[in-house]
C-alpha cells in the first residue's frame, strides 16, 4: 500500500511544472560545444604565446644615448633590437649591436658598429682602420679618426672579443678606450635592426 501511494505521489508531482520533480533528467554534455571552447582557448593561448615571443625576440627597445652613432642614428633615437639574432649566429663586421659595456649591469645599453671579429688584427693609422693588414673599406661615409686610442698599435682579438666603433668616429667612446674595451658575446643584447617609430 505504501509503495503504491509513493508511486502515485511521485507521478502527481512529476506532472506539475511548479512542483517538485523526482524524475529529473540529467543534462547531456554537448561535446561539440565543449570541443569548440577548448579549441578556442588553445588558439588564444597560442596567439598570446606567439605575440609574447615576437615582442621578446624583436621588440627589445634601447635608446641611442649620445651622438656617437651619427649620422646613422641620432641622439635619443629609439631602436629595436633582435635579441635572438646571435643565439644562432655570431656578429659580423659592419653590423650595429647593443651591448652592456664591460659587463656593467647598471650601465645603459651602448650602441656601436662591429669593426673587428675574433681573430682579427686591427690597428688605426693615418685616420684609417686596417684589419689583417688591409685597409677596411666601409659602406658609409665616415671621418678620418683623430685619436686611434689603444688601436695605435696592432691588436689581435681573442676568441669571443669584438672591436666596436661609433659611426661618429671623433665623438665616440668605443673599443679604442679602456672604458669600453673589447666586447664579449655575453655582453651583447642583440642586433639593432630598425629605428622606432619607423
Amino acid at each position: 500500500m505504501f509503495l503504491s501511494l509513493n508511486r502515485l505521489l511521485a507521478k502527481k508531482f512529476s506532472r506539475r511544472k511548479d512542483g517538485l520533480n523526482f524524475r529529473r533528467r540529467r543534462k547531456k554534455i554537448n561535446f561539440d560545444k565543449l570541443r569548440f571552447v577548448l579549441i578556442y582557448a588553445l588558439e588564444l593561448v597560442a596567439v598570446i604565446g606567439l605575440a609574447y615571443g615576437v615582442v621578446l625576440a624583436f621588440g627589445k627597445q634601447v635608446e641611442c644615448s649620445n651622438a656617437s652613432m651619427e649620422p646613422t642614428y641620432q641622439t635619443s633615437d629609439k631602436l629595436l633590437v633582435n635579441t635572438i639574432a646571435y643565439k644562432f649566429d655570431s656578429p659580423e663586421r659592419g653590423e650595429v649591436i647593443a651591448f652592456k659595456p664591460k659587463s656593467n649591469v647598471n650601465a645603459s645599453y651602448s650602441v656601436k658598429r662591429v669593426i673587428g671579429v675574433p681573430g682579427d688584427t686591427i690597428y688605426i693609422s693615418n685616420g684609417r682602420i686596417y684589419i689583417n693588414d688591409e685597409l677596411y673599406k666601409e659602406n658609409l661615409e665616415v671621418e678620418r679618426i683623430e685619436n686611434p686610442g689603444i688601436a695605435a698599435t696592432p691588436i689581435t682579438l681573442l676568441d669571443d672579443q669584438y672591436f666596436v666603433l661609433g659611426d661618429n668616429r671623433n665623438s665616440s667612446e668605443d673599443s679604442r678606450y679602456e672604458s669600453i674595451g673589447f666586447v664579449s658575446s655575453e655582453d651583447i643584447l642583440g642586433k639593432v635592426w630598425i629605428k622606432y617609430p619607423f
